[in-house]
Formats: C-alpha cells, sequence, structure tokens
C-alpha cells in the first residue's frame, strides 16, 4: 500500500481547491469557444484536447477538495442549487440571530428588573431575614 501523501494546510488546500476550480472554468470557456467556432480545420483536435483536460482538471480537484475540513450547512448548499444567493441565506441568518438575541436580551433585563424588585419585597416583608436574603441574592446576582 503506497503512503498517502501529506494533507496541505486547510488554507493552501483551499487555495489550491480554489486555483483549480478557476482552471476548470477556464477550460470549460476554452472549450465553447472551439466549439462556437467549429469550422476550423483543427477544431476537433482543440475541442478533444480541451475534454482531456476537463477529465485531468476534474480529477485533480476531486483530489484536492477531499483535503478541505469545511463543511457547508445543507441550507447553503440547496439555495446554491436553487439558483439563490447564499448571501441571502447569511442575511437571513444573520437577522434572526439578531432577532434571538434581542429576545433574550429583553428577557434576562426582566429577570434582573425581577430580582431586585423580588429582592426588595422579600426585605420589606420578612426584616428579620435580612441576612439570609442577602446572601441569596449575592449568590444569585448576575455576572457581568
Amino acid at each position: 500500500m503506497a503512503p498517502s501523501a501529506p494533507t496541505p494546510a486547510p488554507s493552501k488546500a483551499l487555495e489550491t481547491v480554489e486555483r483549480e476550480t478557476h482552471a476548470v472554468v477556464q477550460t470549460l470557456y476554452e472549450l465553447m469557444v472551439s466549439v462556437t467556432n467549429w469550422e476550423k480545420p483543427d477544431s476537433a483536435d482543440v475541442v478533444m484536447k480541451s475534454i482531456t483536460d476537463l477529465v485531468s482538471q476534474f480529477q485533480a480537484l476531486s483530489s484536492s477538495s477531499s483535503h478541505l475540513t469545511t463543511l457547508l450547512p445543507r441550507e447553503v448548499i440547496q439555495y446554491v442549487e436553487d439558483g439563490r444567493n447564499p448571501d441571502i441565506y447569511t442575511r437571513e441568518f444573520v437577522e434572526i440571530v439578531l432577532k434571538y438575541n434581542q429576545l433574550m436580551n429583553g428577557k434576562r433585563k426582566a429577570y434582573e428588573r425581577f430580582h431586585k424588585v423580588l429582592n426588595d419585597q422579600m426585605l420589606t416583608a420578612f426584616p428579620e431575614l435580612t441576612e439570609e436574603i442577602e446572601k441569596v441574592r449575592l449568590n444569585t446576582v448576575a455576572k457581568k
């Protein structure tokens, strides 16, 4: 069994995949131009060379992409497959997170106000328990 090739660093692997993807796109463009200009005498040779290059580039891309550790959420892949912009997904996700954050912040502030009111009311109602109430307040106050 042959030793496996060393795994490139994540940034290098990503750069390699990006470079190979650009090469595939360039070869596809050249193939499109060759097919469009089919009347030329050497068109068949040029198309065959482009297809051969494309196959080898896809093999290299497949090999390089196996070194990537980046995982994409299925929703992002579905956005792209549906022809939508993944930036829209990101924007919508950030908006949802901001909304949820505001909700949680409001709940936290309401709890802090309730905690203060409850503490004050307990001190008023049970002055003999002031020491114990103060211990509980110190142990349950939110750390900032």
